[in-house]
């Protein structure tokens, strides 16, 4: 949540005190007394209306210009972090507050672009690489330097033997294998910092080189691009694709996370799976809740603008019936639902909530009753039923339906009753079989109806069990199959 919660920061979507103050000589840190996040909206809803690549660039440009001379790679680690840190002593001296570690990572990730992706290269492979083309990748040939150290370009940097702070060395600038100590150290350290974290790469590891050496080199043996990465440096993030089937559940596939997408439909819907692929369930009560919440959303258009192909019939069938319910509304115990004036001054003090000019959800309605009585304001009380809402008196002012209303749409329907006969009919292959089953059909009182010339036996259904018994009693003789003519 730390790691998140700075990422936030660097990218302005929240702002607090990050500097506190001293509150008095006893202090050895700075408090934060009246400290609160405020939420910068309007950033963080222009920066989810960018493309994904635009996201993808904002976030990878603020890890990496966000650097100091203690706040690198050599001195803190991220969650995924598995390598130990260097020696931070001394720190504020030497070369480190004069590298540019913004420029250095911008030269790894343009090394790491050249790679093809779900290949393993070796670590030292890469180092290698930089100890031949590009030495002063990091630490420039002749560094500025603050006071002035006497150990030279690898002066701030420290191994301890034994344990992690055990006897300490520096790390001299004619050992031959410094640049492997220093710049080799920090590019393992890269790896498993920004570019792990963003899923860049996948990373191993394996056992220390030196297991009493700290901090620890070559243990992160290789890496292996994915290929988001390339897709994102390249310039080519596509946009989510979102793909919504007949059973209403919605597929979003995504190279990075559609957080513009699913803040648009999760209000909209159940979450079934959030991985890799996410899966979302349109929820009838959640639509019906969200277009009484806004009357001018259009799901439909919604839907139809984020898919990438036509919404299914019988999806949009039905979310022209979910918007019939978005009209309804609950009321909990001991909570009433006042109509008309509602700016009376015996309402003022029972008023929950405004629905409309005449609406208001009230408390105590017992309590408030008794008092719209007491000023003889003539107050009618309805008591609702748990599955639907008890007609008015036709003399009430309402906008709820009234008894005589009911009344007249029941009077105007003319009662109707169609009866309905499902009948069997058999197509017999032969005269012979034919006449069996007309005779035995008769002699059980079975009324039907004969086409001697197509050889057809009609029947109403509920004889069936009769027929079942003359296939069971001619079953000695014929082998009868009973099929449904296509």
């Amino acid at each position: 949540v730390n790691y998140v919660d700075k990422v936030a920061l660097q990218l302005g979507f929240v702002h607090y005190d990050t500097e506190g103050q001293y509150m008095g000589y006893t202090s050895v840190e700075p408090s934060f007394p009246d400290n609160f996040i405020e939420f910068k909206e309007i950033i963080y809803q222009k920066f989810l209306t960018s493309s994904l690549q635009s996201q993808e660039r904002q976030l990878l440009d603020s890890l990496t210009n966000t650097f100091g001379y203690s706040k690198n790679e050599f001195f803190t680690t991220t969650p995924l972090s598995r390598l130990d840190a260097f020696d931070i002593s001394g720190c504020a001296t030497g070369v480190l507050p004069h590298i540019d570690f913004a420029r250095a990572r911008r030269l790894l990730m343009e090394l790491l672009k050249d790679c093809q992706s779900g290949i393993w290269y070796s670590t030292a492979s890469l180092i290698d690489t930089l100890k031949t083309q590009q030495p002063f990748f990091l630490i420039p040939e002749n560094p500025k330097r603050t006071r002035s150290l006497k150990e030279g370009r690898y002066g701030n940097f420290y191994e301890h033997r034994g344990s992690r702070w055990g006897n300490r060395t520096t790390v001299s600038d004619t050992d031959p294998d410094a640049f492997e100590r220093v710049e080799g150290r920090y590019v393992e350290r890269f790896l498993e910092r920004i570019p792990l974290s963003l899923g860049y790469v996948d990373v191993a590891y394996g056992d220390k080189q030196d297991a009493d050496l700290f901090p620890s080199r070559g243990e992160l043996k290789a890496f292996r691009i994915q290929p988001r990465f390339l897709k994102f440096m390249q310039g080519e993030i596509p946009p989510p694709r979102v793909t919504v089937q007949p059973n209403f559940e919605i597929q979003v596939e995504s190279e990075c996370y559609p957080a513009q997408v699913l803040a648009t439909l999760r209000p909209l819907t159940n979450v079934v799976i959030q991985d890799k692929a996410i899966i979302l369930k349109l929820e009838k009560n959640k639509v019906a809740a969200q277009l009484a919440q806004d009357e001018g959303l259009d799901v439909v258009e919604l839907l139809q603008a984020l898919s990438d192909r036509e919404l299914p019939k019988n999806v949009l069938i039905e979310l022209e019936e979910w918007s019939g319910h978005s009209e309804a509304f609950t009321l909990y115990e001991g909570f009433s639902l006042l109509e008309g004036n509602i700016e009376l001054a015996a309402v003022e003090n029972f008023t929950v909530e405004r629905i409309s000019p005449t609406l208001c959800i009230v408390k105590t309605p017992d309590t408030l009753f008794a008092r719209l009585e007491e000023t003889e304001l003539v107050p009618l009380l309805i008591k609702h039923g748990k599955r639907a809402l008890q007609p008015l008196p036709k003399t009430a002012r309402t906008v709820f339906p009234k008894v005589s209303t009911k009344a007249k749409a029941k009077a105007r329907r003319k009662k109707v009753v169609v009866k309905r006969q499902v009948t069997v009919t058999l197509h017999f292959p032969e005269e012979e079989l034919f006449d069996i089953f007309r005779k035995d059909l008769l002699e059980v009182r079975c009324p039907i109806q004969l086409d001697e010339a197509r050889r057809t036996i009609s029947f109403p259904q509920t004889y069936e069990s009769r027929l079942k018994a003359i296939v069971k009693r001619l079953n000695k003789t014929y082998q009868i199959q009973l099929k449904e003519l296509e």
